[in-house]
This record gives C-alpha cells, structure tokens and sequence, in this order.
C-alpha cells in the first residue's frame, strides 16, 4: 500500500513549463522607448531654446508654442508610462507601438515646420528616429515610418511660404526622401536578420531546458522506486 502510494504521487510530480529568463517582452519595448523619450524631449528642448538665443538659425516657433509642444509630448510620454507601468498590466496590445510613433513623429514634424522648413536643424531627428526604430521593431515598423515620414514632411512642405521653398545642404528635397527609403529598407532588413537569429537562440534555450526539466521528471520515479526496494525486502 505504501508503495502504491508513492507511485501516485510520483504521476502526481509535474514541474512548470521552463521559461528562458534575459529576452525583452513587448512591455519591456515599450518601456524603454518611454525612457527613452523623457531624455529626448528635454533634450530637444534644450536645444530649441538655446537656438532661439543664439540665434544661429532663423526659428519662428513662438515661446509658448515650444512649451506648448513640450507639455503635449510630456503629456503623451506621462500616460503612456501610466499604462505601460500599471500592475494589472500583462499583455500589450500591437495597436500600441504604432500609435505612440505616429505620436512621435507628428511632434518631429510640428518641430520642423516651426525651424524652417527645409533648412531646419532638427531634420536629421527623423533619422534618428527611424534608426532607433528599426533596432526596436524590425523591417515592417521601418516601412511604417518611411511611409509616415513621406506624409508628414510633404505636409510640412506644402505648408511652407514660396520663399522657404529651396533645397538644403543636403540636396533637393526627393533626395533626402530617397535617402531616407534606403535607410529604412536596409536598416529594417538587417533588424528583421537579428532579430530571427534571436528568436531562433531563445528556442534553442527553451528547448534545452523543457528537456531538462523532462529528463528530473523520468529521474523522479526511477529514485523513488529504488528507495521503495529495501522498505520490500523488509
């Protein structure tokens, strides 16, 4: 009867499906893009203003404007930190990501069209943007953002007065669009590489460990069956 016993509760042992620890969720994406964002727009910021006093370029944003500007994307980063931070929440929906970078760049675009134009200093932000975003996302968020951007700057442009109208230094207009295609097709092209080698190591590790945990569960009744052998015999 003891032996009978313990067989039952060795088909009662069963350990967790293992998970690998060290891979980045989506809540954890997110999150570090908030972080990032706070640093950004005091950044930005400070770089605004310091270049209204200066002087250094010719800026019409307006000084209420710029804290308007500010406020709105502190306003957006703070309930989106809200959200993302919120104890109940377990799951993102992918919804979300797009929201929050068409948020991002419709703020990238205000900023240019206030800093002139064509000729405004914070063009290469949106380089940035798209290059932080193919690291983050992979090749479909890349494409997202180049068709954003050809939007948003078109409007922009087209919004301009005759005499803001005139290239850059980096060349005409179609050129910085095309540019910006080729970095988002090959920067997303080399994310979307990366980021199947990682899915393909982190099933490698999840693997390796529900074999683990599969070889204690065959180990468990063996070693309880021999320890049964001795309490028999007596």
């Amino acid at each position: 009867m003891a032996a009978a016993g313990s067989r039952e509760s060795t088909t009662k042992i069963d350990i967790a499906k293992p998970v690998a620890d060290g891979w980045e969720s989506e809540r954890d994406t997110e999150r570090a893009k908030v972080n990032v964002r706070w640093f950004a727009i005091v950044l930005l910021f400070g770089a605004l203003m310091w270049i209204r006093r200066q002087g250094i370029a010719s800026i019409e944003m307006p000084a209420a404007v710029a804290y308007g500007v500010a406020g709105a994307a502190l306003l957006m980063t703070a309930a989106e930190a809200l959200y993302l931070w919120s104890p109940a929440r377990t799951e993102i929906p992918r919804w979300l990501k797009y929201v929050t970078v068409f948020g991002d760049m419709l703020f990238i675009s205000v900023l240019i069209y206030y800093t002139g134009f064509t000729q405004s200093p914070f063009f290469f932000v949106y380089f940035v943007f798209l290059i932080s975003n193919c690291l983050r996302y992979g090749l479909v968020m890349s494409l997202f953002v180049a068709t954003v951007f050809n939007v948003l700057y078109v409007i922009v442009l087209g919004l301009a007065p005759p005499e803001a109208r005139h290239p850059s230094v980096l060349g005409g207009e179609g050129l910085k669009m095309i540019a910006f295609w080729a970095v988002a097709l090959y920067g997303g092209s080399v994310s979307a590489r990366l980021r199947r080698q990682a899915n393909q190591l982190r099933v490698y590790e999840e693997t390796i460990l529900e074999l683990r945990a599969d070889s204690r569960n065959l180990i468990l009744p063996v070693t309880t069956q021999a320890a049964e052998i001795p309490t028999r015999n007596e």
